[in-house]
């Protein structure tokens, strides 16, 4: 393809379909490029159909056409490239439930902040929370898909957390090769 004949521009595709759901800021830290350079890139590989832009919440996210990317996939994708998010996540699953207060104690929120995830989360429908009393617990509602998408992007997420977590529950999921699950 002549399209990705530049150097600079083979990079930032190579990126975009490394880690599908980036948004440009982190396309930017990852290929190290200046902000103009990624802008004049990212818009001429959209322009030629080599990617694909989703506007998700307040980022643009890009994507490789080389797949069709399901509505799910995507959802679970942006939600997963969020760090806190994913930390969230990562540790209701472990815990298969957890109240607020452990939450924010162990990952280091302020209950606000906190508060304001657990909110987007349960709105989105990735998580439910039970009370009793006045205590609140949270479950993620459809934990097999968040295992799932951790596992086939686990290279993409550039996290300790995700890869610790990954070698616990990644050998009951049995993905070799996420290219085959794709």
């Amino acid at each position: 393809m002549h399209e990705l004949q530049l150097e600079t521009r083979k990079r930032i595709y190579d990126c975009i379909v490394a880690s599908p759901g980036l948004h440009f800021r982190e396309i930017q830290r990852r290929v190290g490029i200046a902000t103009g350079s990624i802008d004049y890139h990212l818009h001429y590989l959209h322009r030629h159909g080599l990617v694909r832009t989703e506007n998700i919440g307040k980022y643009v996210r890009y994507y490789p056409l080389t797949k069709n990317f399901s509505d799910e996939e995507k959802k679970f994708i942006s939600l997963l490239r969020q760090k806190n998010v994913r930390r969230i996540l990562i540790y209701i699953i472990e815990r298969k439930t957890a109240n607020p207060a452990d939450i924010a104690a162990v990952l280091g929120f302020s209950p606000s902040t906190l508060s304001w995830y657990l909110k987007k989360l349960e709105e989105s429908g990735i998580i439910v929370h039970t009370k009793r009393g006045r205590f609140r617990n949270y479950k993620v509602i459809d934990k097999d898909t968040i295992v799932r998408y951790l596992i086939l992007h686990k290279s993409s997420f550039l996290d300790e957390m995700v890869d610790r977590f990954i070698d616990t529950w990644g050998a009951k999921y049995s993905i070799s090769d996420p290219k085959q699950q794709a």
